[in-house]
């Protein structure tokens, strides 16, 4: 079965599905509950949709099912997918914001909010969690929700599974994990290396990715080590103006060659987590995670001469811990369950700036050094929390909590000639509360709502606009925190026999929201938004159909508006009603499988579809990116010889061979707004497991 997200009817379930629930679900609330019983809109994506009939190098290929979540492959490397949940997180020119994200409990999100996906690696990946709404409460701040990587966990003996595909634009993907578990410690380990000459000019890339995962003891003690490593080199193509897009659809932005626009980055991260079960009713979990990151990033320009800040180095080193205790009692009758802990995060990031020329560093005019900027940036943040549910009845659960945050965010100029030392001190308690109605056995309603919070990132603090938003300077732009009241209404049914479907009514309005003001030679420069609304409707549904075969559909409707006035830097009126840019209205996804009992064979298609969307917040013309609707094929093959099980996929993308835009870079200063997506492209791949 699909997608799992409301498949919870014990007698309709056998004890393996129950199992795979009992795993599903223990990041909504921090206890096991399968999601039908959930105040909220979580989806879970399987093992099977991440690892089968994909190339498993973007985790679009898997995020593109989920209602609500518009996870759009930019084909750049460079910038990595854009990933918005419910409209928020659009605006980020790289990796995620507005979003927490966790790899195996572990946060893949900085303290300071910005989230990185590169070193994810779903060659090891057994599920993605998604929950759309306020989490903030248990995950801190972020209004548009939370995704959960759950890497696999090694079965009794040892594993080695071979992997590898190759597909259109020389993209190849090999690599291996090995996995097992015995009386001392269960464990998966893996590492593969992607290599692409790109679909764009310009567009290159290559990407090394290692993980392990060690689990030890069991029983009421249970440690868990998780550590990860990405190398990352990838060639920037930058975006096209309207006009470059309808003569050269599949060409490099205007100066990409001619600077060598290019982006290295190297990330090292750990954690470990400890759970530590007292008695039947209470229980400890302690996590602590250290990483660093290394990035370099060379950067176009319109002029012949050297550019100051032309080419960007950070280096950042960050770590933090989460403590949590729960506890489960009665009250008057009652079940009760309570979360409580505390989290700290520090993020320290050194940025500097280099005079490039041509791609090349050089000497900054009347210097004998290319260092054109050096600064200090750092984010804290100590938060504290409590969650309590209560069951009234067998028909009826009732959840609220708090969170409280505070987090500094300071900047250090080292040169001393761009901005004095300053900080700026962030507080907020948001509430939460939720309730859940069982109507009958196959169905249920819930409502919920909670206040998200969203402090600027280090990188929005970065910049700020000069000669009318047409360059940058590198003083620091201590921004307002944003605030989300965000109201949710679902139903969730089960058709025993049939399938099941969700749907979800929301409501957020949101003030101060952190918009993209200028994107400027690859620096983007923001501010504070008034006010801005979100509106929409999800619907998720699976459904059995006669000779094996089954089908998921999901659809998403999203009216995401600025609601009140304001102006921007550069003396522009963003009016009120004005669609927020990078968000598509409609959203659709379906597919058609077969799937014999057997297993051995799964043949599907799949249709997507996106409506238009605007790349400038004053939603002109030439930003109007069209809406597309694409077909994919899938065939995968199963066999078992002896101790192997070998697995083959061949996929075609974008059958009918559409053009279409991927993504968008919002409010790019030179109008080069547009990331075209691939024509039609293939893959095909193979996988052994040899189980020792």
């Amino acid at each position: 079965m699909q997608f799992f997200c409301i498949s919870f009817l014990a007698a309709q379930t056998n004890s393996n599905e129950l199992n795979n629930l009992d795993e599903m679900v223990v990041s909504a609330s921090r206890y096991a509950q399968s999601p039908f019983e959930t105040a909220a809109s979580i989806d879970l994506i399987n093992r099977e949709q991440i690892q089968d009939g994909q190339a498993m190098i973007h985790i679009s290929e898997s995020l593109g099912r989920v209602p609500g979540v518009f996870a759009m492959n930019r084909q750049n490397y460079a910038q990595d997918v854009m990933i918005s949940i419910r409209g928020f997180g659009a605006n980020s020119p790289f990796g995620a914001r507005g979003i927490r994200v966790f790899v195996d409990g572990i946060p893949a999100t900085m303290p300071d909010g910005q989230s990185q996906l590169s070193h994810v690696d779903l060659g090891s990946t057994q599920s993605i969690e998604v929950l759309r709404g306020p989490f903030s409460v248990l995950y801190g701040n972020s209004a548009g929700g939370v995704i959960n990587f759950f890497t696999e966990k090694g079965k009794p003996g040892t594993e080695i599974t071979p992997y590898g595909s190759y597909g259109s634009f020389n993209t190849s993907k090999v690599g291996s994990k090995v996995t097992g578990a015995n009386d001392q410690v269960n464990y998966v380990l893996d590492a593969s290396a992607m290599r692409t000459d790109g679909s764009r000019t310009h567009s290159q890339a290559s990407r090394d990715n290692e993980s392990a995962k060690l689990i030890f003891g069991s029983g009421d003690t249970q440690i868990t080590l998780i550590g990860n490593r990405v190398s990352l080199s990838a060639e920037d193509p930058l975006g096209l103006t309207l006009a470059q897009l309808a003569s050269s659809p599949q060409g490099a932005g205007n100066n990409a060659e001619k600077w060598n626009t290019r982006k290295t980055v190297t990330q090292l991260q750990g954690g470990v987590e400890l759970v530590q079960k007292i008695d039947s009713d209470n229980g400890l979990k302690l996590m602590v995670f250290s990483g660093t990151r290394n990035q370099s990033q060379f950067q176009a320009s319109t002029t012949t001469a050297v550019v100051s800040n032309g080419a960007l180095s950070l280096d950042r080193q960050f770590e933090g811990f989460d403590g949590q205790y729960q506890y489960r009692s009665q009250l008057q009758g009652m079940p009760v369950k309570i979360t409580t802990g505390i989290s700290y995060g520090n993020d320290r990031d050194r940025s500097k700036g280099y005079c490039n020329l041509f791609g090349v560093l050089t000497n900054c005019s009347g210097k004998t050094t290319n260092i054109s900027a050096d600064a200090n940036y750092v984010a804290t943040n100590f938060d504290q929390y409590v969650q309590l549910q209560v069951d009234p009845t067998d028909s009826m659960n009732m959840t609220a909590g708090v969170r409280h945050t505070d987090t500094e965010i300071s900047g250090n100029d080292n040169i001393g000639t761009s901005f004095s030392p300053t900080s700026k001190a962030y507080r907020r308690f948001m509430p939460m509360a939720s309730t859940s109605y069982l109507l009958n056995a196959l169905n249920r309603l819930y409502i919920s709502g909670g206040l998200g919070y969203d402090t600027p990132t280090l990188n929005q603090i970065k910049y700020t606009c000069a000669t009318n938003c047409t360059t940058t300077t590198n003083t620091l732009n201590l921004l307002e925190a944003a605030n989300t009241r965000q109201f949710e209404f679902g139903y969730k049914a089960i058709f025993p026999g049939l399938g099941y479907t969700n749907v979800a009514l929301f409501t957020a309005q949101s003030e101060h929201e952190i918009v993209a003001l200028a994107n400027v030679s690859g620096k983007t420069v923001y501010q504070n938004a008034n006010a801005t609304k979100r509106q929409g409707i999800e619907f998720l549904g699976h459904f059995d159909m006669p000779y094996q075969l089954a089908s998921n559909l999901s659809y998403t409707y999203t009216k995401a508006i600025v609601s009140e006035d304001y102006a921007t830097q550069s003396n522009v009126t963003i009016a009120s009603g004005t669609k927020i840019p990078g968000v598509p209205q409609h959203k659709f996804f379906g597919e058609v499988f077969w799937k014999p009992r057997a297993e051995s064979i799964n043949i599907g298609a799949e249709l997507i579809g996106i409506s238009n969307m605007y790349a400038a917040d004053t939603n002109v013309a030439n930003s109007n990116s069209s809406g597309y609707v694409v077909a994919n094929l899938r065939m995968i093959a199963k066999q078992k010889w002896q101790n192997w099980t070998f697995t083959e996929f061949a996929r075609i993308n974008n059958l009918t061979d559409v053009y279409y835009v991927g993504s968008v870079i919002i409010n790019q200063t030179s109008s080069q707004y547009f990331e075209p997506a691939p024509g039609r492209n293939w893959v095909i791949g193979v996988q052994g497991s040899f189980k020792l």
